[in-house]
């Protein structure tokens, strides 16, 4: 079963080896400046913010972003005694967690990763110990987590104890803990009940209310799914259709725009079934770089020009799946 998370990291080191100098400095800059003061990264209110902080610790951990490692500990032990937080963000919290105990061995060991040795790399950072960390630490957050648990077996960012699993949250799980390690039967619990959620069009809707699916939640359906007895390649070909001229992809096959998060979570799920990307290489790189704003991060879409860490993540992240 391939670690999605892994792929991910991968397509993002690619990136970073392949930008000229002068785009690394202006992406590194943007997200510099994304810091707050005391500590994570902001959210586009100008406010600490744990969502977008595990965008902003990938982002430093990748493109070598300098962070003071103490202080950003200091940061989520204060967070983790004054914030509530729901299934989202205590999977936020752990992610955090754990890209900071990694990003401390690669200062102390001087480790400097690239997409070549990313495996490697891996092996010599997730040892059993640093995970056990992460689960001793970290306890009161899956705990909170097994608490969304849904009586399918996969997990509802909704509501605790829901009849049926949504797409997001199960996808949340199911990364965190493939990368955690976890046994394949615990992962295919999580994934079994997913197919429930597959619309007529062969899309996947986030909840059962809903008769059409979207693009996102499709990708994280067909991730999590494609390597099971199901017909993915009719859930392929919708991704497909939403597709536009320019390279993007749509959110929903009714909406008149490409966007970002879609166009990337699209790319990722169509290059992990194997899909053969070139056809779309080109234009869909071109498509993305439109979406780059002067001050060196990128913006979702022409409706939301606003641009923040999550979306300069998506962002790079679709550039190295193509490259």
């Amino acid at each position: 079963m391939t670690n999605c998370n892994q792929e991910i990291l991968k397509a993002l080191f690619k990136t970073k080896e392949l930008l000229s100098d002068e785009a690394l400095l202006q992406i590194r800059t943007f997200v510099d400046r994304a810091k707050y003061q005391q500590g994570g990264f902001e959210d586009r209110a100008g406010k600490p913010d744990i969502y977008y902080t595990v965008f902003g610790y990938t982002l430093a951990f990748v493109y070598d972003i300098e962070l003071d490692i103490e202080k950003e500990f200091t940061f989520l032990e204060r967070w983790k005694e004054t914030q509530e937080a729901d299934l989202i963000h205590a999977v936020c919290f752990i992610r955090c967690y754990m890209l900071l105990l990694i990003m401390q061995q690669k200062q102390k060991f001087g480790f400097k990763p690239n997409v070549s040795d990313f495996d490697s790399f891996l092996g010599k950072i997730f040892m059993k110990g640093l995970i056990k960390k992460v689960k001793k630490y970290c306890q009161p957050y899956f705990e909170l987590v097994e608490s969304y648990r849904s009586n399918d077996g996969g997990y509802n960012h909704n509501e605790k104890q829901a009849e049926q699993a949504t797409v997001y949250a199960s996808f949340l799980v199911w990364t965190l803990y493939h990368d955690l390690n976890e046994e394949t039967s615990r992962l295919n619990r999580i994934t079994h009940q997913i197919e429930t959620l597959r619309c007529k069009d062969a899309s996947f809707a986030n909840d059962n209310s809903s008769q059409s699916g979207v693009t996102s939640a499709t990708a994280a359906g067909l991730i999590m799914t494609y390597d099971k007895d199901s017909d993915w390649k009719s859930t392929i070909a919708y991704l497909k259709q939403n597709s536009t001229r320019r390279g993007g992809f749509k959110a929903a096959s009714d909406l008149p725009i490409a966007d970002i998060l879609s166009t990337s979570t699209a790319l990722l799920a169509l290059y992990m079934t194997g899909e053969n990307l070139q056809v779309l290489s080109d234009k869909s790189i071109d498509f993305i770089n439109l979406h780059w704003d002067e001050s060196g991060g990128f913006f979702g879409s022409i409706a939301d020009m606003t641009c923040d860490v999550e979306y300069t993540y998506y962002a790079l992240l679709g550039i190295g799946i193509l490259l």
